[in-house]
């Protein structure tokens, strides 16, 4: 709470010399190739992986300028996880898989206070994505058994909000150098698990995996919560 205040107060001190923004005169299309650094603050809420990042700005005035923001997210893959057991000589197994993740969308308000030094209101959302663990199988020796058990975890969509404070240069009038911190509130976002088995076949047990969500989240009530996040943007582009 005590760095928000700082980070305020730093602001409405810059907007004091906003009457020299003036001075420089900037080209009204801006855009960005961005390298971001995205930082949870504290362990409670999923994270957003860095990739890649694409803006465009439009210049509504010299000073003022009306930005969308996509970051392209990471593509879904698979892969073959495992999972303890208590005997050497047994391995369990399973295929992990996840759609595309990471994919956000923003709308940007900028505003040059002084030069080349501006400060930014961030309004976005990550799109939802699916997890799928299935094909679980018991390895003894040669021996391959499979197990009845998938689960399925939907995340939804996500919004997110943020107020930034950067530098953005124009050089050798059309290339564009830039560097942004933004400090934000990101939802938790709502997680939906839908777990398959066959009662039969594990008798009075419970699959691994079910057991552990019921302790988590029903005796220890462990879940994600809505979080501060802060962002660093390296960016390089042109400006027409």
């Amino acid at each position: 709470m005590k760095n928000n205040k700082i980070y305020l107060i730093f602001l409405l001190f810059l907007s004091g010399f906003h009457l020299y923004a003036n001075d420089t005169e900037r080209k009204k299309y801006h855009f960005l190739v961005s390298s971001i650094g995205h930082i949870n603050i504290g362990n409670d809420a999923r994270k957003i992986d860095n990739t890649p990042n694409f803006q465009f700005l439009y210049g509504l005035t010299n000073n003022f300028y009306l930005g969308f923001n996509y970051s392209i997210g990471d593509n879904g893959y698979k892969r073959t996880e495992t999972l303890p057991t208590t005997s050497s000589s047994t391995s369990r197994s399973y295929q992990y898989s996840t759609s595309k993740n990471s994919e956000t969308f923003s709308i940007n308000l900028q505003y040059f206070l002084w030069k080349f030094i501006y400060s930014s209101i961030n309004i976005g959302m990550e799109k939802g994505f699916t997890v799928e663990r299935n094909n679980f199988a018991i390895i003894r020796g040669n021996s391959i058994t499979p197990q009845p058990f998938a689960l399925k975890t939907i995340f939804d969509d996500r919004v997110f909000g943020s107020i930034g404070l950067g530098i953005r240069q124009e050089i050798f009038s059309y290339f564009l150098f830039a560097f942004e911190y933004q400090r934000g509130y990101i939802e938790s976002g709502k997680i939906n698990q839908h777990f398959t088995y066959n009662p039969e076949y594990y008798g009075n047990n419970l699959p691994y995996m079910l057991e552990s969500y019921l302790f988590d989240s029903v005796i220890n009530g462990n879940k994600l919560r809505n979080s501060l996040f802060q962002q660093i943007y390296l960016s390089a582009g042109l400006a027409f």
